[in-house]
């Protein structure tokens, strides 16, 4: 598996490597700190280093988490995820576009609550049309509105847009369940063999207190 996202991405990336390797696959973090978005602002970076990324996933599968970056027009949106699932096509690799969780927007993201939704829409129509694509909603995870606690655990940082340990757990727990939907031959791990391996300490959260 190769993961791309943002830092959004990367908090889960922590949690997904060992729950990976607890079930004997390779896994590859292609997150990026204050970007790894595909359309957008800085999207050009992440365009540049996706050629080698794909040569790594080839025959695998490349998860997209959509990011808090991915804005533009629907059509931008379109072309971006078109163009991810072509590159993704060509090393024999399949495609899953995952939601990100719902933000509570601050000023810097509020203006772009509105591009934020149709990315997520194009997305899903991008998937529809392309056979090696799938879209995955994780609104099961995160509900539809953000939530700093879910279940009476705090699952969300309180800066309204990152996770916490508790809700990268959880967001791993789904994915690996939803990987062995698509691809039967894959063994999960339990959940015991990966989720307390102290990655939870790892500085790369913060805000969960």
């Amino acid at each position: 598996m190769l993961f791309l996202g943002d830092s959004v991405g990367a908090q889960q990336a922590v949690a997904l490597r060992q729950a990976m390797a607890e079930s004997g696959a390779d896994f590859v973090d292609g997150t990026s700190t204050g970007g790894g978005n595909l359309v957008g602002p800085n999207a050009d970076a992440a365009w540049e280093d996706l050629p080698q990324r794909m040569q790594e996933a080839g025959g695998g599968v490349v998860v997209y988490q959509l990011t808090s970056y991915d804005w533009g027009t629907p059509e931008e949106q379109e072309e971006a995820y078109s163009d991810l699932a072509e590159a993704v096509s060509d090393v024999d690799a399949e495609l899953l576009l995952v939601s990100m969780p719902p933000i509570e927007p601050d000023d810097f993201y509020e203006d772009h609550m509105d591009e934020l939704a149709s990315a997520h829409e194009i997305a899903r129509s991008v998937a529809e049309g392309h056979e090696v694509v799938e879209y995955l909603d994780a609104s099961a995870v995160w509900g539809e509105k953000y939530s700093r606690e879910r279940e009476g655990e705090v699952d969300r940082s309180e800066d309204g847009i990152h996770v916490c340990p508790q809700g990268a757990a959880r967001f791993t727990s789904w994915l690996m369940e939803e990987l062995t939907g698509l691809y039967p031959d894959f063994k999960l791990a339990d959940v015991e063999d990966w989720a307390n391996n102290g990655w939870a300490e790892d500085d790369v959260f913060f805000g969960c207190k």
